[in-house]
């Protein structure tokens, strides 16, 4: 049993440090145009340069673990459980609006999205990201088909592909502006172009 107690501290401690070393990561990347250097994240997270490497292995492999985990709590919110009940349309748009307020919210959303779009790699996993999404619209979509509330004229993997992309365009332009617009608002405008893409009442 002490074992068992001490393996388990040790692993809450580890997890700790290394929660620590990426919160440290953050507010840098935060704080300055989304670059860092491990030093100066060791330095923030007050632990050694070698302790740093030992928990990401690189500069690469912390940044991927940032956003890896920023892209996790975005999927978490796109995919949470909404009564299937609801009106697709009802149901999509209060969606739409989740994802919206998350990334109005989320501290690393303007850095992620922002300043570190254009990097190697942002671009590799939003890559794989974005299919997923893409997967998820189109299931949606073709659920809405089923239940009657879309056309079955629609295709579903023209419009997923189509949505996704314009649902990211016009939220990245709106968080790039300053002010940025009423969330609500936002997503308003956002839905329109979904219900003209979908063929259905606003």
């Amino acid at each position: 049993m002490a074992g068992q107690s001490k393996t388990s501290e040790s692993s809450d401690r580890k997890i700790m440090r290394a929660a620590k070393i990426l919160a440290a990561a953050e507010m840098i990347l935060r704080e300055g145009d989304g670059e860092l250097e491990m030093g100066q994240v060791a330095k923030r997270a007050g632990v050694s340069v070698g302790l740093a490497y030992h928990y990401f292995g690189s500069k690469s492999g912390m940044l991927g673990a940032i956003i890896h985990a920023f892209y996790d709590r975005y999927n978490q919110v796109a995919n949470q459980y909404i009564d299937p009940d609801i009106e697709w349309g009802v149901r999509e748009k209060r969606r739409l609006m989740a994802v919206v307020e998350f990334l109005y919210h989320d501290p690393m959303a303007p850095v992620i999205l922002g300043k570190m779009a254009r990097t190697n790699q942002v671009a590799a996993v939003e890559s794989a990201r974005h299919e997923e999404m893409i997967e998820m619209a189109i299931r949606n979509i073709n659920s809405g088909i089923r239940r009657g509330d879309i056309g079955s004229h629609i295709d579903p993997t023209i419009a997923g592909a189509a949505i996704t992309g314009a649902i990211r365009s016009g939220i990245m332009h709106a968080m790039a502006r300053d002010p940025q617009p009423d969330p609500a608002k936002l997503t308003h405008q956002i839905w329109g172009m979904i219900a003209g893409a979908l063929d259905i009442a606003r």
